[in-house]
Formats: C-alpha cells, sequence, structure tokens
C-alpha cells in the first residue's frame, strides 16, 4: 500500500479520527485515549503507532512513572491534509501545525 492510500485509509478509520479529534485538545497517554474512546488497549497502540508514523500525530513528552514506567504524550501534530484526485492519481498534501501557533497555545495555557 502507497503512503496516500495509508492515508486515506487512516483517515476513514472512525477510531483514527477520534483519536486525532481528542489530542487536538490536550496532550494524552495511550492509556488515556484508550479509556476516553472506551477501545482495547492494544488497539490504542496499534493506531497510535500508524498515526505517529503518517506523521498525523506526535509525542511530545515522555514521562517516568513512580514505578519506573515511561509514559508517553501524544498531541496532534495536523493543521490541515488535503486529498486530491487529478488524471487519474490520488495525491495528498499534509500540513503540520506551525511553530507560531504552537508558542501562541504555549502562551495561552500559561495565561490560565
Amino acid at each position: 500500500m502507497d503512503y496516500t492510500s495509508e492515508i486515506i485509509a487512516t483517515l476513514s478509520d472512525e477510531q483514527s479520527r477520534e483519536i486525532i479529534k481528542i489530542v487536538s485538545k490536550t496532550e494524552l497517554t495511550i492509556q488515556q485515549i484508550s479509556n476516553t474512546l472506551n477501545i482495547p488497549l492494544s488497539t490504542a497502540y496499534r493506531k497510535i503507532r500508524k498515526l505517529e508514523e503518517l506523521k498525523l500525530i506526535k509525542k511530545t513528552k515522555v514521562i517516568r512513572t513512580l514505578e519506573g514506567l515511561d509514559e508517553s504524550y501524544y498531541k496532534n501534530w495536523t493543521y490541515e491534509v488535503v486529498v486530491t484526485f487529478r488524471d487519474g492519481e490520488l495525491s495528498y498534501k499534509l500540513e503540520h501545525v506551525k511553530i507560531e501557533d504552537k508558542i501562541v497555545r504555549l502562551w495561552q495555557k500559561f495565561s490560565e
């Protein structure tokens, strides 16, 4: 399967879209995503791995728990995905959140 087909297949998947949607609002761990969406943890891991591979979401930090385990937090990294069908060929353009947008969100978080 080519990259364009993988992007389209992933965005066509309701659970993947829901993951992108909830990590657009706040950083979450895979366990939190699994609990929020009421999906099995194994499914959440698989979907997160694919979304991260396709650069739709991004691991933002890793925190070591008191138990010595690493918890990774994920956030939406995608601003826009444009899919085009022209001359019988599918293509896509992926635009990531700009660094300026990240700085604005950071300042908003501090002002709360």
